[in-house]
């Protein structure tokens, strides 16, 4: 049986070079393209050698319409700038899209919901099974606790990520509004200067970024008598490739829709 063709976008990134890894082991696919940025001084490299494993005989190259036609799936771990572009491509070959670039804005988010009525995509802020256990555990301990125990979140990352806090941390706060049955008015981001007494329904965000931290989430939920943290450590970036691939193994053959990493898993 052959295997699955997977093209990659953002493949001279951190995440992109972890997928292509992935990619040299896994069993069902293969990477068929590797997609940088115009102007990037890595493009005609093997993507193999860029990543730091043998050569792959696919070069890195800033041709996202020849990718597309080469592969059977696209993963893009790029950048939100870009974003628009790349799903434009998609939907013009009819090509499954597992989407994992962060920092994305609510009309790209109705793009993708849009662009699901043609094309299969799995959307998801983060690909990790541990972190989707992380949401899947977040929203019972929230539906259970709720207004008895105050909520604080906390976000740590490398000091070169760009966006603040997290997509991840961003999913757990959807989370726990859905959950509590709050709104966004409930949610601070920080805090700096005088406040008055903590709201009972508030939510806090709190961001870090820092030395070479993967990634690191928790959620707290305090009361007087006690304190339960929920964490995920990310320990190295294959766990996040391995999910998007993952994620691309499942949208093969799969018809129109969106779909998340809960469906990938089976949660």
């Amino acid at each position: 049986m052959s295997k699955i063709k997977v093209g990659v976008i953002g493949a001279g990134g951190r995440m992109g070079k972890a997928i292509i890894q992935v990619l040299s082991l896994s069993k069902r696919s293969e990477l068929s393209a590797a997609v940088v940025r115009e102007g990037a001084i890595y493009a005609g490299f093997d993507s193999g050698n860029h990543a730091g494993i043998k050569e792959t005989g696919i070069l890195l190259s800033t041709d996202l319409q020849k990718a597309c036609e080469s592969s059977d799936v696209l993963i893009d771990f790029s950048t939100h700038t870009g974003f628009e572009s790349i799903l434009n491509v998609a939907l013009t070959n009819k090509k499954p899209l597992v989407i994992g670039t962060t920092g994305l804005t609510d009309s790209d988010k109705a793009l993708i919901q849009s662009a699901a009525t043609s094309i299969p995509i799995v959307f998801s802020p983060n690909m990790s099974v541990g972190v989707n256990l992380l949401f899947k555990l977040t929203e019972i301990a929230a539906k259970v606790l709720d207004e008895d125990f105050d909520v604080e979140v906390l976000d740590i990352h490398h000091r070169h990520k760009k966006d603040a806090p997290s997509g991840t941390a961003m999913y757990l706060k959807e989370i726990l509004l859905n959950a509590t049955k709050r709104s966004e008015e409930n949610v601070i981001y920080g805090r700096h200067g005088m406040y008055p007494e903590r709201d009972q329904k508030e939510i806090a965000m709190h961001t870090m970024r820092a030395g070479e931290v993967v990634g690191e989430h928790t959620v707290y939920f305090l009361s007087s008598e006690e304190r339960i943290e929920i964490t995920h450590k990310a320990q190295d970036r294959k766990t996040f490739a391995t999910g998007a691939v993952k994620a691309a193994e499942f949208l093969h053959g799969k018809s129109k829709g969106l779909y998340n990493m809960f469906d990938v898993l089976g949660i």
